[in-house]
């Protein structure tokens, strides 16, 4: 983005103070937690958003690679009553340096409250927990700042949470950035009430003592007349922070000759290690999605939905989120792909075939047991995985053309088939019964 984008919305805002930093869990379970609040319903009772961002590499998983958590979420009042609560249960593909990210929203009114979030992994019953204090204020014209990892189109029947108007926000719930490769910094905000006006916007990067680091130029809207809210979302790049620590993005806005300001704190981690270097620079700008086709295999159904309704644009934007923070796992993603075009044929695409999907998704395997095609024998492969489960797949070639398929597998939910060693015994054998 170069610059702020206009969202219409039909939402108020109400100030939300004391939380000008994202907050960070103790315990075994580390996530970070950020909130927001609007005005949904027009009346005193505000809509509290709470959004979650954690690393998949410290959950437990299942032998498909799966990690479940629970996320329980309950909101105090200052006299001590409960006044709102909700639970997540969240399910999703392991991968290491992943992460994931939820959104909620809790009825509120103003007032102090305290906030308790708890994750817990449902594996191995480890938990992580944040108590986060909270000043609910009146009604303003600026929303606060939410900070993102990514923004991208919102398909139009989208229903997801992360939506905002026109496009679907991904949250940096734990309020940090590791550069190089994090180096873009987005960020949403709203505006109330200003319908017919002309108001000067401005964005820009300081330091946490109020040096500015880079501003972006002034520019003028107009708000079209019966307008209620409009989103605006923009981007700062990281690149220009010098050292590492606390910053902060400021919103400046002058309307109907007063100025004003919304600014949130971010902290900026920058690494230098000449093997993160070479990392982020072999991964590079994304001018296009290097494999497709393989991308989708990896993908959650929901995330599958998702990335399939989106135009091109938007599905680079899509794919450069979902490794955002993760070089490393996306290089060695994209080196499995070009790896299993070994297992591409007259009649299949690689991504296609049972052992090239295979080879994606689970990388290499340990060790293969084949045997060729001779006499009777069926050719056929075995492949191991040792690691984890101690994992196996069996691919036939029972046409003899060269086109294996999968027959067999210990992993839950992969296609097995319970005579899968008499497809592979010798034609002879199946004859005669010897």
């Amino acid at each position: 983005m170069t610059g702020f984008k206009l969202l219409f919305m039909l939402v108020f805002c109400a100030v939300l103070t004391g939380s000008d930093l994202a907050s960070v869990s103790s315990g075994d379970i580390r996530f970070g937690i950020d909130t927001a609040l609007f005005n949904y319903t027009g009346t005193e009772i505000l809509g509290l958003e709470i959004y979650e961002q954690l690393n998949l590499d410290q959950f437990s998983s299942d032998q498909d690679s799966i990690v479940r958590f629970t996320t329980t979420i309950v909101l105090i009042s200052e006299s001590g009553d409960t006044t709102a609560s909700d639970q997540w249960n969240s399910e999703t593909l392991w991968a290491q340096g992943r992460s994931a990210v939820n959104s909620t929203v809790l009825p509120v009114i103003p007032g102090n409250y305290s906030l308790v979030v708890t994750v817990t992994d449902t594996g191995n019953g480890k938990q992580g927990v944040v108590t986060r204090d909270l000043t609910v204020g009146s009604v303003g014209v600026l929303s606060e700042i939410e900070l993102a990892r990514a923004i991208i189109p919102s398909p139009e029947e989208s229903t997801n949470p992360l939506r905002k108007g026109e496009v679907l926000i991904f949250p940096a719930a734990d309020g940090g950035y590791t550069l190089p490769e994090e180096h873009m910094a987005y960020y949403y905000i709203e505006i109330y009430n200003l319908g017919g006006n002309s108001v000067q916007l401005q964005g820009r990067l300081e330091t946490s003592s109020g040096e500015t680091i880079f501003a972006r130029p002034w520019v003028s809207i107009t708000i079209p007349e019966g307008t209620g809210a409009v989103g605006l979302v923009d981007s700062l790049d990281l690149r220009v922070v010098r050292n590492s620590g606390l910053h902060r993005i400021v919103f400046s806005m002058v309307a109907q000759n007063d100025t004003l300001e919304a600014d949130k704190y971010l902290i900026v981690s920058r690494y230098l290690e000449s093997e993160v270097d070479l990392i982020s620079e072999a991964v590079g700008e994304l001018d296009e999605i290097p494999y497709p086709n393989h991308f989708g295999l990896i993908l959650l159904p929901n995330e599958a939905d998702i990335y399939n309704s989106l135009d091109e644009d938007a599905r680079k934007s899509f794919y450069a989120a979902y490794w955002q923070g993760a070089p490393e796992q996306r290089l060695q993603f994209e080196e499995r792909c070009e790896e299993s075009n070994r297992y591409s044929s007259v009649y299949r695409e690689s991504w296609r075939t049972d052992r090239g999907r295979v080879y994606v998704i689970y990388g290499p395997p340990d060790d293969i047991e084949s045997a060729l095609l001779q006499g009777d024998q069926v050719p056929y492969e075995i492949w191991y995985y040792y690691g984890g489960g101690n994992e196996s797949f069996v691919f036939a070639d029972r046409s003899g053309i060269g086109d294996y398929e999968q027959i067999y597998s210990s992993v839950e939910g992969e296609i097995s088939y319970t005579n899968w060693e008499d497809m592979i015994s010798p034609i002879s054998s199946r004859a005669f019964g010897g």
